[in-house]
């Protein structure tokens, strides 16, 4: 069984009520952004599916079967590539799942599969899924994490459990105690983390993301006229697609923070942060502002020119603004 980064939260998430009574499921879909998180609720899962204590949940277990398997045969060119790679769940998975499903279980009471990243699974291999989703051999059950959608007939024949996002106050409390960094390096991962502890591990594991953070709030600083356009282009100019994306991935934090304070609600960054660059901002220029964002990060995944999509999102928030003030 691979190794969950966030192991060592799981204390945390069995807590969560969510999956209170998860343990009676045959099928359970799993959602929510946090791709590290879902993997320990699916062991905490397949544990109670299988009548064993949370403490056991990450031993290794012939009856908790995860997909997709270790691919020692297809490691990366580079290590860093390699830990950045998420497999996707091929036909070959589908089919050697499938293959099993009548075997019995070897030690424990029911035998469990998980499927992580099943989003990733092809229209071909979900479809192919769906008799045994719905009604699994005995003895069987399915854990599937899913960060993104699947066919509505998977859905409907699992129990959805969702997610939910830990307080910023937990998030700060909980790397304190794992973590040597300074206060103030754990407090701005807490908070960019929107919830999620692998984003706030992701980070603190970042030495980069200060200076995103920066970049970020200067390019909204900078975004109050056509006259400032250059300026702004100055901050992007030389970012690669991964750094393009990180810095919108900050930026539409910090629009979401902006719409905040505009209307009074407490911010979750520092509220200095946000007051520095929330000048000429209304709730609803903030609002249009982030919604571009989204978008932007749709054409930068889509191999976009990076700096184009960064040209064009800057425009359209000097628009709205512009169109908010009128």
């Amino acid at each position: 069984m691979s190794e969950c980064v966030l192991k060592k939260y799981a204390y945390l998430y069995a807590g969560l009520d969510c999956i209170k009574n998860v343990g009676s499921e045959t099928s359970v879909l799993l959602g929510g952004e946090d791709d590290e998180g879902l993997k320990v609720l699916a062991r905490l899962c397949a544990a109670r599916m299988c009548g064993i204590s949370d403490d056991r949940a990450f031993d290794e277990h012939a009856d908790i079967i995860v997909y997709p398997r270790p691919l020692e045969e297809k490691k990366s060119k580079s290590k860093s590539a390699e830990k950045s790679k998420r497999y996707a769940i091929s036909v070959e998975d589908i089919k050697e799942i499938l293959d099993s499903l009548y075997l019995t279980p070897f030690e424990l009471k029911n035998k469990v599969y998980i499927i992580e990243n099943a989003e990733s699974m092809s229209e071909i291999c979900q479809n192919k899924l769906l008799k045994s989703l719905e009604e699994p051999p005995p003895r069987v059950c399915f854990v599937l994490c899913a960060s993104g959608r699947l066919l509505p007939t998977v859905q409907s024949r699992c129990n959805r459990v969702e997610l939910p996002p830990f307080d910023i106050s937990v998030i700060e409390r909980e790397l304190s105690r794992f973590h040597k960094n300074s206060s103030a390096e754990i407090k701005l991962a807490a908070q960019g983390s929107r919830g999620s502890l692998g984003a706030a591990e992701r980070i603190l594991a970042d030495p980069g993301f200060a200076d995103t953070f920066a970049s970020a709030k200067k390019l909204l600083k900078l975004c109050t006229g056509s006259k400032m356009f250059a300026h702004a282009a100055a901050v992007y100019e030389k970012l690669t697609r991964d750094k393009t994306d990180a810095l919108l991935g900050v930026v539409e934090y910090l629009l979401n923070d902006i719409a905040r304070y505009c209307i009074g609600v407490e911010t979750v960054f520092d509220v200095n942060d946000i007051a520095e660059i929330a000048d000429g901002y209304t709730p609803h220029s903030a609002a249009l502002a982030a919604e571009a964002v989204r978008e932007a990060k749709k054409h930068n995944a889509a191999n976009c020119m990076p700096q184009a999509v960064m040209d064009t999102l800057i425009l359209k928030i000097m628009e709205v603004k512009a169109q908010c003030r009128k």
